[in-house]
């Protein structure tokens, strides 16, 4: 019996440090209440005087602080700002948002020229008259110095978004590396968004709005869209819009969640019960609604369903706890089996659904924690780790090519994890990445071919 001691000190180890980090990464997505304040500043140039007029800047500065008001924010909007002005609009709203609080989510979006010189990034006001690089600093604001300020107020979320470098205005001795944001260092508390990268032009769009602008607007209003799902859905959507001509970028420190449209609340036990009734017809489960949420919303239409039921049907059929357990399988979600364990505690489904609930929220702990990755360098991830598995022997490009679409097919038979085989995701290469070599795609098509022998003329194959 001694000798099993260490193993079982072991796993009791295992066991606290998955707890404890499963603990630790839920207090780190912490997300930030509904109820805390949001403020925005929303500024448009588009009237410069020595550097042209742009067409949509004014329109989708509209839209933005539109979409902001739509989603609780408490919005400040103006419009073609000299150097003097755009200078004392960031400090007014910085001390504005410091005097809300540190709850305060704060947004400052611009539209109009921006300029990148010597590694640094500068937004341009609209009496700016740049000739020369060396024109630069003293004409334009600098986004660290706004980014600074911002982090300086002590909130809790700052959100930076530049959609900038409209077209390229400036003479050839500035233009030649100016137009783009370069991708910038973190800046705590401050999550900062740029249209588009250094040396990149950002378009300014043909039908009233900037590629970035509509994009950013349409994805900022889905509920339950996390911050940084919100600017990936954008720059996904820019980067297919634009022929790949412009990439968005984002640098952030955040460690909190922010949701412009919170998530809505999951469906209560009850609901959940009375969708699994309608959906089996099984009056059984309506019994169980009606006997365990007497005074829910949902007893009510479940006590005229069942007495429907019992007139035009004969008792019988599965138990109601297979029934809850077969339908939480089909959702495969963590309240689904929640609600098995909770209807059935003492009952073989309420074991089953809780180790399934468990798995499921280890998969999320694990998902949300690491580095994540998109585009080519994620299409080469995964085409590694599809070679390493025997499921792929093309080039490891980081073209989503034919090949690899069906060796990631190949490989979803390997993992009980559900994923998209016909999409390069975060959730493929985590999965691929758990699969042990030897279990690889050459072992499946082994172990799936038939082995036949030839007797007088006939194949006996198993």
């Amino acid at each position: 019996m001694r000798i099993a001691r260490p193993a079982v000190f072991f796993a009791a180890a295992l066991t606290a440090l998955t707890v404890g980090y499963a603990r630790a990464a839920s207090e780190a997505r912490k997300p930030v209440a509904d109820s805390a304040p949001r403020l925005a500043l929303v500024i448009g140039n588009a009237h410069y005087a020595k550097l042209g007029t742009l067409a949509n800047p004014g329109r989708d500065a509209e839209l933005i602080a539109d979409r902001l008001r739509q989603t609780g924010f408490e919005v400040t909007s103006v419009a073609d700002r000299d150097l003097k002005g755009l200078s004392q609009d960031v400090e007014e709203f910085a001390q504005k948002v410091k005097a809300r609080g540190p709850s305060t989510v704060a947004v400052l979006y611009y539209a109009g020229h921006g300029v990148e010189n010597d590694g640094a990034n500068y937004l341009v006001p609209v009496n700016a008259d740049i000739k020369r690089r060396a024109d630069i600093v003293p004409q334009s604001v600098s986004v660290k110095r706004i980014a600074d300020r911002l982090a300086a107020s002590g909130n809790t979320l700052n959100i930076l978004i530049v959609d900038a470098c409209r077209d390229n205005p400036f003479p050839p001795g500035v233009a030649a590396n100016a137009i783009g944001l370069v991708p910038m260092g973190a800046v705590y508390g401050v999550f900062i968004a740029s249209a588009t990268g250094s040396g990149k032009m950002a378009f300014d769009g043909e039908d009233g709005h900037s590629p970035y602008t509509r994009a950013l607007a349409e994805a900022m209003i889905v509920p339950g869209e996390r911050l940084e799902d919100v600017f990936k859905s954008v720059r996904r959507q820019v980067r297919l819009s634009t022929g790949e001509q412009q990439i968005p970028w984002e640098s952030t420190s955040l460690e909190l969640d922010f949701f412009f449209v919170p998530p809505p609340p999951p469906p209560s036990q009850a609901a959940q019960l009375l969708a699994a009734a309608k959906e089996t017809g099984n009056v059984a489960l309506y019994d169980l609604l009606i006997d365990r949420f007497p005074a829910s919303p949902e007893s009510v239409q479940a006590r005229a369903s069942a007495a429907e039921l019992r007139r035009g049907t004969t008792a019988g059929g599965p138990a109601a706890a297979s029934l809850v357990l077969d339908r939480a399988r089909q959702m495969r979600t963590p309240e689904a089996y929640d609600l098995v364990a909770a209807l059935f505690p003492d009952t073989p489904e309420a074991d089953e659904a809780r180790g399934a609930a468990s798995r499921l929220r280890e998969i999320t702990v694990l998902d949300s924690a690491g580095p994540t990755y998109e585009g080519r360098e994620l299409v080469q991830l995964i085409q590694a780790q599809l070679v390493r598995l025997d499921c792929f022997s093309g080039e490891q490009s980081g073209v989503f090519d034919a090949g690899t679409v069906q060796g990631l097919r190949r490989a979803s038979r390997l993992s009980d994890e559900r994923f998209l085989w016909y999409r390069p995701t975060m959730a493929a290469l985590r999965a691929l990445k758990k699969v042990d070599g030897n279990d690889g795609c050459a072992r499946l098509n082994t172990v799936a071919a038939p082995r036949c022998l030839r007797v007088n003329n006939e194949d006996f194959c198993h």
